[in-house]
Parts: structure tokens; sequence; C-alpha cells
């Protein structure tokens, strides 16, 4: 019988299972989603855009690796937060602020899958919305280990289209100094500002590897295996994310993926490879991410309702029959589906991105006061004093570019 801890939370989750649903979580659906967006604005700059995305990424998640181990709650930044400054009123806003994240998050992917399956089909996304946010709800109501075990088998799936996607376009990445050289290629706002706002959107893309931490009390070893994953995930992204933007510039001019609704198909048909086996395994990745957000929003508001009295208790309480939060799940689906149905990707990415960084740098700050406070354990992974000052002030720094990034193409 797997240990229990955190007022009923099952501590299911192996180190190797954990460490492919931070994969899941992160590497995929905001490729697959908003790389024609990212394309759009830095032009032949994108891969860039991601690099630089990337940095305030691990330089955050290093900052999270700490926190994490510390004290992995299933509330993450919201226990921290409380930890670090105090204030309750503090760490239910940043719980609202995570959970709002991952709802608006989620509802972009949605949008992305239904962008995919449109190349395909005529169904109408009235009808298309509410299965694909209907089964994962479903299966995040039946246990998190359930959950990771298909979330486990898409993530493999969404490799296997990363790599499909190297094999029949990398070769031109070759091309792209010349690419640049061409003076054509910085996107419509000139190449820096071009760059940052794709930074910005970019960040999107990386968005999912703080969600693993809110499974700290459902993970074995925690302390030692949440660091280890978040680093894990943010290296192969950076790698993977960098090659696709080489491989897609090169391939398709910048302006035409830009309006794609499924760039990384119109990549390897202009290579010369049938966009379905993409398009399918593409679908399959973006439901992954819906998983991932479904679960970290639903621990939060246990973790508001269970220790904060941040939430009402009818939808923060566990499920006594699969111990978790279905009313939470519940609800996080449907308001996922009532976004999804209203609002177009773009506008939901650059609101994710917004939040989430507010987010981040909130944390970070909290990690500058529990280091004045008390050192971490013996044994805990630690970063250096100016990590946080640095995490916080690179949020900052991207959020200042969100106004030139609300424009659409």
């Amino acid at each position: 019988m797997a240990e229990k801890e955190g007022g009923g939370l099952k501590r299911d989750l192996s180190p190797p299972l954990l460490i492919l649903v931070a994969l899941g979580t992160t590497l995929g659906a905001g490729i697959y989603v908003v790389i024609g967006e990212i394309i759009g604005s830095a032009g032949y700059w994108a891969p860039v855009s991601f690099l630089a995305s990337c940095l305030v990424a691990l330089i955050t998640g290093a900052s999270f690796a700490e926190l994490a181990g510390r004290n992995p709650s299933a509330g993450g930044p919201v226990a921290w937060a409380d930890d670090a400054f105090g204030r309750k009123w503090l760490a239910i806003a940043v719980g609202w602020g995570i959970v709002t994240i991952g709802i608006v998050s989620a509802a972009t992917i949605s949008t992305g899958f239904v962008s995919y399956i449109g190349e395909f089909t005529q169904w109408s996304k009235w009808w298309i919305l509410p299965v694909v946010v209907g089964i994962p709800t479903a299966i995040a109501v039946a246990g998190v280990k359930e959950s990771a075990l298909v979330m486990a088998l898409t993530t493999i799936a969404g490799l296997i289209g990363l790599l499909l996607v190297l094999w029949q376009a990398g070769g031109n990445i070759v091309e792209w100094p010349e690419k640049l050289a061409s003076g054509e290629g910085g996107g419509k706002s000139g190449v820096a500002l071009g760059i940052f706002i794709g930074a910005f959107l970019a960040f999107y893309a990386f968005i999912g590897f703080e969600d693993i931490v809110h499974l700290g009390e459902e993970t074995r070893d925690a302390h030692r295996i949440v660091p280890l994953a978040i680093f894990a995930t943010l290296g192969v992204a950076l790698v993977f994310y960098v090659l696709i933007a080489l491989a897609a510039v090169t391939t398709v001019a910048p302006q035409e993926l830009a309006k794609s609704k499924v760039p990384l198909v119109a990549v390897v048909e202009a290579a010369g490879m049938n966009g379905l086996v993409i398009g399918i395994l593409g679908l399959i990745t973006i439901a992954d991410g819906l998983f991932a957000q479904l679960i970290m929003v639903s621990r939060t508001i246990y973790d508001l309702g269970e220790r904060r009295n941040g939430a009402p208790k009818i939808i923060s309480s566990l499920w006594p029959l699969t111990k978790t939060p279905a009313v939470a799940t519940v609800l996080a689906g449907s308001l996922i589906l009532a976004l999804a149905l209203f609002f177009p990707t773009r506008t939901l990415a650059s609101a994710t991105s917004t939040v989430i960084l507010i987010v981040f740098a909130i944390a970070n700050i909290a990690l500058i006061r529990l280091k004045g406070k008390r050192p971490a354990s013996k044994g805990r992974f630690q970063v250096p004093t100016f990590v946080p000052y640095l995490g916080a002030a690179s949020c900052l720094l991207l959020l200042l570019v969100q106004p030139f990034a609300g424009g659409g193409h």
C-alpha cells in the first residue's frame, strides 16, 4: 500500500515516473502550439528567443529546485510564500494565481488541439473540446498514478514527433547562418525587439517544469528527485526547442509559419513527408499538457483549502474513493472548456506567460527571504544567493516586454 502524507495524498509516484511526467508537462504542447507565433515575432532569430527564455526558466528552475527540497508541498509556491513572508493573503493570492495559470494554459493547449485536428477534419470545436477536456479530467479524478502513466505514454509520443521533425528537416539547419545574413529574418518588430517578444511568447513553451513541485507529497524521495526532474526537463526541452526552431525557419519561410495553425506539420510537409503522422502525434502530445495542468490546479486548490483557508472545503476536499481532489479537478476542467471555446490561442498564451512570470518572481523573492531566515537542511539542493536575485530580475525584465507582445499577426 502506498505511503500517505499531507492530509491523505498518496505517495504513489516513483522517481522515473515523475521525470517522465516532468518531461510531459514541459516538452511538447508548447512547441506544437505556439512555435508559429514565436517565429512570427522573431523570424530567423526564433532559436535565440528560445535560448533566452530557457535561461530565464533555468534560473528560476534552480530556485524552484532548492525550494522544493526545502518544502516538497502540494502547494508549491503557495507554501513557500507563506513560509517566507508569513502573510496568508499573499500565499492565497499566489495560489489562485497558479490556479489561473493552469486553467488558462490548459485552455491554450485545448485551442491548439482544435487547430491541429482542424487540418484533417471539419469537426466542430463545440463537440471536439468537450471530449478532449473531458477525458483527461476523468482520468485525473481517477488518480495521480493513472494520470502519470498516461502522461508517460503521451510524452513518448511527443518525443517521437519531434524526432521525426528533426529527421525530416534537420539537414536544413546548416543554412541558418545564410538565412540570417539575408537580413530579412528579424520579424516585423525588428531583430532586438522581435527576439524579446519571441522570448516572452517562447516562455510559454517552458511552462510546465514548475508543475511537478506540486507532486512533492506524492513522490518518493521528493527532496532529491524533484530538483533532478526540474533540471532534466529544462535541459532536454532546450535542446529540442532550439533544434526544432532551427529546422523550422530553415525549411519554411517565417512569414508562412506565422500564418500556419499547425506549423510543425507545415515543416515536415515542406520537407517531403506526409503531415498526418506529425498531426496525430501532435494531438497526443497536446492532450498530455491537459493532464499536467489539471493535476497542478487541483493540488493547489487542495492546499489552499486544507492548509490556508483560502478555498471552500466543498471544492478542495479529497474524494475518499481515489484520494484525489475530484471536485477541484472537475471545476478546473469546466473552466478550461469555457475559456477554450471563447478565446484565441495567442491571447491565452500571452496571459499565461504574464501570470507565471509574476508567480516566478514571487517564488525567487521567497527564496531570498528563506535563505536569510535559515539555511537549507544538510544534503538538500542549494543555489548561490545571487541565483534568486537574478531569477526575479529576469522575470521582471520579460514582463516589461509583455505590452509589445499583445498584438496579433
